[in-house]
């Protein structure tokens, strides 16, 4: 029998809809100053620190990620990412506006998303990749800002090279990267999917206390 265990209220609260309330500023910022400084003040919520062992000694590094879609809605997303990404190439600000409302209706919808899912992909095979590859396990912190708190999330790790997770990763970093300015800064890369296993509460107040699974 399979036991599901329920999500700690802390952790969807403080971190997926965290980021979620963050999307909805940046909809309504208005300017690009606004968004920039909006990003700045929530770096450590949209790139935690990931930490890895293994070939390539202890290592950590920061990555952006985002929230992986549930199976069941994975192949639908594909399609509307895959869509938006033709109809908004080089829109400029349109672009962006239709993004964040794209996000909102998928990846922070906790109905299509897995909160307990994370992708980023790896720019560079270096240490974490090197890791990675042999171990298949990482640690990553999350800081509560301004300084509210820390989450510690131990994950099972997956790396993609094809396929719709790897579509999926790469097509999300276009829509707010490429699609705006209608141009590519650099290729597709290998896509590393996160797998929440367990989560601690590091906040001063509980000092690495277990909240999943209870």
């Amino acid at each position: 029998m399979v036991v599901r265990h329920s999500i700690p209220k802390l952790y969807m609260d403080e971190f997926f809809f965290a980021r979620r309330r963050l999307v909805e500023k940046l909809k309504k910022a208005g300017n690009p100053e606004a968004i920039i400084d909006e990003i700045s003040k929530n770096a450590f919520l949209l790139s935690p620190m990931v930490a890895t062992y293994g070939p390539a000694g202890v290592n950590v590094a920061p990555f952006m990620l985002t929230f992986m879609v549930k199976n069941e809605h994975l192949m639908t997303v594909l399609d509307g990412l895959k869509r938006f990404v033709k109809k908004y190439w080089g829109k400029g600000s349109k672009a962006f506006v239709e993004a964040y409302d794209l996000l909102l209706n998928t990846v922070y919808d906790p109905n299509v998303s897995d909160p307990l899912k994370l992708v980023t992909h790896i720019m560079s095979k270096g240490h974490t990749w090197i890791n990675l590859r042999v171990t298949s396990e990482a640690s990553i912190g999350i800081l509560i800002p301004p300084d509210r708190g820390a989450l510690e999330l131990r994950a099972k790790v997956y790396i993609y090279t094809e396929g719709p997770i790897y579509e999926y990763t790469n097509l999300v970093h276009d829509m707010m990267h490429a699609v705006p300015m209608g141009e590519r800064s650099h290729p597709w890369y290998p896509a590393v999917l996160f797998e929440v296993k367990e989560i601690y509460d590091n906040s001063y107040q509980s000092l690495g206390k277990k909240i999943y699974p209870l």
